[in-house]
């Protein structure tokens, strides 16, 4: 990353903390049971992560969840093997402003739906997925455990194995464990 990468972050990441000083979400617990909707965030995955994205989505809409899915491409041309998927929206580099902050209406409908459960499905920090994540108005918010991330209501570690097949894998087994309770 270049000296100009790095201070159009900083700026958007100084952005975005600006925003959060103002921020309120109402947390609330929700599980596989008593969701009526769901978001996902991700980023433009290897095909099998993908597949696993899209049998996640298949899978919650079998426990009658509605879901929407939004996937960030950290390029300027989505390729056109990603786009002709149901309930899954793309946005790339060209929805971003100057300090990488996301400018189109669809992505800020997305932050503010008010999900009963939020994915954040990213495994690599791109900052675009972050500001969203972090300004989302989801009530029960789950995710990878990370160092700079707290907007997190239920953080999973996977450092044994870092892939998004993973992260849902063990999503599934907490969230389970938690209906249980």
């Amino acid at each position: 990353m270049n000296k100009i990468e790095k201070i159009k972050i900083t700026l958007g990441k100084n952005h975005l903390k600006s925003r959060l000083k103002t921020f309120k979400r109402k947390s609330q617990f929700f599980n596989f049971e008593n969701a009526k909707t769901a978001g996902i965030l991700f980023c433009c995955p290897d095909e099998k992560s993908f597949e696993a994205i899209k049998e996640f989505t298949s899978f919650l809409k079998l426990k009658n969840i509605e879901v929407n899915a939004l996937c960030y491409y950290p390029g300027k041309k989505i390729p056109d093997k990603f786009l002709f998927h149901n309930h899954i929206d793309f946005f790339s580099n060209e929805d971003l402003n100057w300090y990488y902050k996301p400018k189109n209406s669809s992505i800020n409908q997305f932050i503010d739906k008010r999900f009963d459960l939020f994915f954040d499905l990213n495994i690599n920090e791109y900052f675009p997925a972050r500001f969203i994540s972090s300004l989302s108005n989801g009530s029960f918010k789950v995710g990878m455990e990370k160092k700079e991330s707290t907007d997190m209501d239920l953080m999973i570690n996977i450092d044994k194995n870092k892939t998004v097949n993973y992260l849902i894998e063990q999503i599934k087994h907490y969230l389970a464990l938690i209906n249980k309770s």
